[in-house]
């Protein structure tokens, strides 16, 4: 089964709606049959002392990706923040043809950039069934680590999706390893970061769409943009079968 995965990379503005503006601005050409992920925290950012008011505003955000969504026939992933009994969880969504399909909120959370002071970290680490497949969902950090890969590998994925706002100083680790999880997954691996400078922090870009033969089918390091690339399932089976791991 062939169909499209694209990614967005996006700099943040300090006004949540231009952030918003900007997504539908770039994805305004995507047509049906695709699978479109968006930044971590994409209409935001982790601007802490604003976390409240972002935090009411993610149902109606919710509601737009849902229209686009529905009015496209994209499945569509990213995070925003939640309002929880005890704060703030960054969770990540997807959505499939206007309806939300899951959730589940990031449980690595950087302490170097004091997520662990603001947030209150998640539990599991479940697979989606989507109409393209098995998709499973790595919230920039938790990429590195092995544990949640292995659990992902284990559980059969297709695809893997990173949501990331990953810091300019540490960019090459971004890209060795989304290529390196496409290798060890046999999966295609979409990653969506952020770029340039937000509260004082500037931020890698390294977005990028990856094969399950790692290699690199979309890439983009700076500049508010939109990749595209085909993906195939039969692709995904053919190097399965040529490297077998199981």
């Amino acid at each position: 089964m062939k169909f499209r995965l694209a990614t967005v990379q996006l700099s943040l503005e300090e006004d949540p709606k231009l952030n918003i503006e900007k997504v539908l601005r770039l994805t305004e050409g995507l047509s049906a049959n695709t699978l479109l992920l968006l930044p971590e925290m994409f209409f935001c950012g982790f601007d802490y002392d604003r976390m409240e008011e972002f935090a009411g505003m993610s149902e109606e955000v919710l509601g737009i990706l849902k229209e686009l969504s529905r009015s496209r026939s994209l499945l569509i992933g990213g995070t925003l923040p939640k309002k929880v009994n005890k704060g703030f969880q960054n969770v990540a969504f997807l959505i499939e043809d206007g309806r939300l399909l899951g959730e589940r909120a990031k449980v690595k959370l950087f302490s170097p950039f004091e997520e662990d002071r603001h947030f209150v970290p998640g539990e599991g680490n479940p697979v989606f069934e989507t109409r393209f497949g098995k998709v499973g969902i790595l919230v920039c950090f938790e990429l590195r680590f092995t544990e949640m890969v292995l659990e992902l590998r284990r559980k059969g994925i297709d695809i893997l999706l990173v949501p990331a706002q990953w810091g300019y100083a540490r960019r090459e680790h971004l890209r060795v390893l989304s290529r390196a999880r496409a290798i060890e997954f046999q999966s295609y691996v979409v990653v969506s970061d952020t770029c340039g400078e937000f509260k004082g922090t500037r931020f890698a870009g390294q977005s990028g769409i990856y094969s399950p033969w790692g290699e690199v089918l979309a890439f983009s390091e700076k500049g508010d943009t939109l990749l595209v690339a085909e993906a195939d399932l039969e692709r995904l089976s053919e190097v399965r079968k040529a490297i077998p791991l199981d």
